[in-house]
């Protein structure tokens, strides 16, 4: 049998040696650490630069914070369409439109496409769902119109009494027409 290779602590809590706070870790103007230590850092994607969240990170003396750390935590809070980034020309967070996982369609076919970037709504692009032969009008699709037929020959419901009648009708306004252009003021 094997015996217990691990000693209880015995000692009592007054005689354990007392910890002392650990000594906060500052870093100097090009981002070497003054000391070892536990840091708390904001991080970022490293390639789409948005918030990720807040960690702690172990520094070592002399050395900087892992990529995609920063010491300065977002302000902003993400809107809808919205998230955090990094942006690396001021160095700071901003927000951008945020469209992920949405479909857009193509305004010239209405053609559905999954949004899979940050940013903005591709041009030539929207949110709002094409139907069946719907034409995009700059701001809204709407139903295509259809041309009317113009029917010049008389349906073949028409009885051919009712034809011969109608004939009649529009002799006479013609005649009567005919009769008051041909009338000069007295």
């Amino acid at each position: 049998m094997l015996k217990n290779t691990i000693k209880p602590d015995n000692t009592r809590p007054e005689q354990q040696p007392e910890t002392l706070p650990a000594k906060p870790v500052s870093f100097d103007q090009d981002g070497f650490a003054s000391h070892d230590g536990i840091v708390a850092c904001f991080c970022h994607d490293t390639h789409t630069l948005e918030y990720i969240g807040k960690a702690e990170m172990w520094v070592s003396k002399d050395c900087g914070l892992p990529a995609g750390a920063v010491l300065d935590g977002p302000k902003l809070r993400p809107a809808k369409n919205k998230t955090v980034i990094r942006n690396k020309a001021d160095q700071c967070w901003a927000q951008i439109e945020d469209y992920r996982k949405m479909i857009a369609y193509q305004t010239n076919d209405g053609a559905a496409r999954l949004i899979d970037t940050l940013g903005s709504i591709p041009e030539g692009f929207t949110l709002l769902p094409y139907f069946e032969g719907a034409v995009w009008n700059g701001k809204k699709w709407l139903p295509a119109i259809q041309p009317i037929p113009l029917v010049l020959d008389p349906p073949a419901a028409i009885a051919d009494d009712q034809l011969l009648a109608l004939n009649e009708k529009v002799e006479r306004l013609e005649s009567l027409l005919a009769q008051v252009l041909n009338e000069t003021p007295a």
